[in-house]
């Protein structure tokens, strides 16, 4: 028998794309609660009950049991904090420990911090192409990240002609976060930022637990 910290999140996210998000959750969560046992869900697969942001978050909870539940909303056009507050009100009355997650814009505006992650999912590790990502200041403030990311992670495949033709960005960046070792580089933008902040704070609720 020995003490462990046991931490089961679920992440519920706008889309099936933003599992990418995971590896993130999880290295701040190993980072503020080290040691911890993380074991992960993402909500998917609910059938017809809309795109309503109450009716998810009841099927995230009924299907995936967990500790803490991330809710994921991308603030695109909208100011962050509006999304924080149509957060907040889909868990008013929720008895159960949460975390927002709203990247400036979309979810691709964090995963530009790591070059040589970008060249592994792109399937040319070692390549020199030029990527000409932007400076770390101006991730926030993309008004299209999407594009950044997926006109990257092409130029980094160096590929041309009909093998081009053939690769599949969308694909390719779902490999990002899984390559990424450290996302420190995310640090210094206001979004994430605020974040971990959140993270850090729920982390401090989580105690040793007797495991077998």
């Amino acid at each position: 028998m020995e003490l462990n910290t046991f931490i089961r999140y679920t992440l519920l996210a706008d889309g099936t794309s933003d599992e990418v998000l995971l590896p993130i959750i999880n290295w701040l969560i190993d980072f503020h609660c080290p040691g911890a046992r993380i074991v992960p869900s993402f909500a998917r697969d609910f059938g017809k009950i809309g795109r309503g942001l109450n009716a998810r978050v009841a099927a995230t909870l009924a299907n995936f049991p967990c500790d803490v539940l991330f809710v994921h909303r991308d603030a695109e056009a909208m100011p962050r904090e509006a999304r924080l507050d149509e957060i907040a009100e889909a868990m008013r009355g929720v008895d159960m420990p949460f975390v927002p997650v709203v990247p400036v814009r979309m979810t691709e505006a964090w995963l530009l911090s790591d070059e040589t992650a970008i060249r592994f999912a792109a399937g040319n590790a070692s390549g020199r192409h030029p990527i000409e990502l932007p400076t770390r200041k101006k991730w926030d403030a993309l008004p299209d990240p999407k594009e950044v990311l997926l006109n990257a992670l092409t130029a980094a495949s160096g590929l041309s002609g009909r093998k081009l033709g053939k690769f599949q960005p969308e694909k390719a960046r779902a490999l990002i976060t899984q390559r990424t070792e450290s996302f420190a580089a995310l640090r210094g933008l206001p979004a994430f930022d605020a974040f971990e902040k959140d993270v850090a704070e729920i982390m401090k609720g989580f105690v040793p637990h007797v495991m077998d």
